[in-house]
This record gives structure tokens, C-alpha cells and sequence, in this order.
């Protein structure tokens, strides 16, 4: 099990992302996270980030039919906390705060990535900031930011087995 949590180069970085979005893993195996369907892109370990796409869903739009708030900031959200718990390893992990700015309107079965960098990895804190951009055009969507706790209880069910 200590070897999924390697975390010291690019392609361990790759390889925990890619096992962490897998179907069968904990995080996409119930919730709104596995009905967002999100979808690993790149990852960069010197940087510190993470890119993920979702294709905005029909359930998802507001009455204006456009991609709910409340629902680009659980995208936010779910990024956030996966490169958290890269570095956090097996402790759970909590979010402080988070703050988004809405910039542009997104339409149904619009594909955006969100992506996001750890500015700050420290022993308890953890200070990340987020772009969602259309993964067509690269236009600026959304911007975001965020603090998360790391906790001293830990779980081993993030990765399937």
C-alpha cells in the first residue's frame, strides 16, 4: 500500500492521479464527484499542478441554462482537494476556505478543465489557487482560491486496491 503514496517524481504524480480517477476508486464511487465525471489531463510535479476536465451536464444547469455556480465551485472544490491529498498522503483533509469569481457564462456540454496550483504545502495548511478555462478555446471562465487543512486522522481508501 506504501507505494501509492510515493510521491517524489513527475511520473509518480502521473501514476497516483490516473489510479485515484480509475472507476473503481473511493473518490468516484458514489456522490456528486462520480457524477461530475472528471477527467484526469496532466499533472505537473515541479509546478505543483493539476489539470482536470468536466463537460458540463444537463442536470447541472441553472434556470438561465448555464452551468450552475454552486456546481463550478464543487469542480473547484473536487480539484483542490485531489492535489491536497497528493501531498497530504493518507490524512484527511479539510477545506478552510474557498472563493470563486465568475467570469464567464458556460453552456450545456461545454468541456472546461480547472486547473489548479498549490502556491503553499505546508505541515498543516495548504494554499491553492485555480483557473477554469474552455478546454476548446482556453478562454478564461472562472478564477478561484482556496485554504485546506490537513488533518492527523487518516484513511487508506483513496486508491482502489
Amino acid at each position: 500500500m506504501e507505494a501509492l503514496w510515493k510521491t517524489e517524481t513527475q511520473k509518480d504524480m502521473e501514476y497516483w492521479f490516473q489510479k485515484v480517477l480509475e472507476p473503481e476508486a473511493y473518490v468516484l464511487k458514489r456522490g456528486i464527484v462520480a457524477s461530475m465525471n472528471p477527467k484526469f489531463v496532466q499533472c505537473s510535479y515541479e509546478q505543483k499542478t493539476l489539470t482536470i476536465e468536466f463537460v458540463v451536464q444537463k442536470w447541472q444547469l441553472n434556470p438561465e441554462g448555464i452551468l450552475h455556480g454552486g456546481m463550478l465551485v464543487t469542480a473547484f472544490d473536487t480539484v483542490f482537494g485531489l492535489l491536497c491529498h497528493y501531498y497530504s498522503k493518507q490524512n484527511m483533509i479539510n477545506t478552510i476556505e474557498i472563493s470563486a469569481t465568475f467570469l464567464k457564462p458556460i453552456p450545456e456540454n461545454c468541456k472546461y478543465c480547472i486547473i489548479v496550483k498549490a502556491n503553499h504545502v505546508g505541515r498543516t495548511i495548504t494554499s491553492m489557487t485555480a483557473e477554469a478555462r474552455s478546454c476548446e478555446t482556453n478562454l478564461l471562465l472562472a478564477t478561484a482560491s482556496t485554504s485546506f487543512m490537513r488533518l492527523e486522522q487518516k484513511f487508506v481508501d483513496i486508491l482502489p486496491k
